[in-house]
């Protein structure tokens, strides 16, 4: 089994990428070279034609980074809406217009909500869409959800996860200096009819209208809105 560890879990990206390509983008993404890395203080990074062909230089591979310390104990939808997240960057680079570097615009956060990411300046309802560094939440009623479920039954699920527990500890502790730092900055409460849902088993959250039944793909509970 050890032998086939890196052919093995680079084989569950991939078919993510794949799937959610054919889901969502319409299989208009070029393919990408998906690698796992902590270089990135980042969860995903984007990089255009990272890579090329050592025989032929006009061939040029994208390439998706997903840092495996920033995901320690998260259920895999988190890992996804990383991946998804970056593949927007993808779609935008190849059909759209990009800005600045790092700087996400509104078409991008437009084709964000169209795949059911709703991106966020606080990962939660009532951030800014657009800026330098954003977050993004699942719309609870979007196709990024329902595919997720999908992987999930097709057993394409996440194996392995950094040994790094401090991953984790780190992350969230400066989540909640952020969320500190934009109170302080008046940012303005959500006021959006979106309700947040959590699972109790591995809290993993969703956001969507209110009365919403809501089962995890990762536990098979029920979320409860809190």
């Amino acid at each position: 089994m050890m032998e086939q560890v890196t052919t093995s879990e680079y084989a569950v990206f991939e078919k993510a990428y794949e799937y959610f390509n054919k889901e969502l983008f319409d299989n208009e993404l070029p393919g990408v070279l998906i690698t796992l890395q902590r270089k990135s203080q980042n969860v995903g990074m984007y990089r255009r034609g990272s890579f090329k062909d050592r025989a032929d230089h006009s061939q040029v591979i994208d390439e998706i980074a997903i840092n495996p310390d920033a995901y320690v104990n998260l259920p895999d939808i988190e890992v996804w809406q990383a991946l998804v997240h970056e593949m927007c960057h993808q779609w935008q680079f190849h059909f759209g217009k990009p800005s600045r570097k790092s700087y996400h615009n509104k078409e991008w956060a437009q084709k964000m909500e169209a795949v059911g990411l709703i991106p966020s300046a606080t990962g939660s309802p009532g951030g800014n869409k657009v800026g330098q560094t954003m977050f993004d939440y699942v719309d609870a009623e979007g196709d990024f959800r329902r595919c997720c479920h999908e992987l999930r039954k097709l057993g394409v699920v996440v194996q392995l996860q950094s040994s790094n527990e401090d991953g984790l500890v780190s992350r969230t502790v400066e989540d909640q200096q952020r969320d500190a730092q934009l109170r302080q900055a008046g940012v303005k409460k959500n006021r959006s009819n979106r309700c947040k849902y959590s699972c109790p088993s591995c809290n993993m959250n969703v956001w969507g209208k209110p009365e919403l039944s809501i089962v995890c793909g990762n536990c098979q509970k029920t979320l409860t809105r809190v």
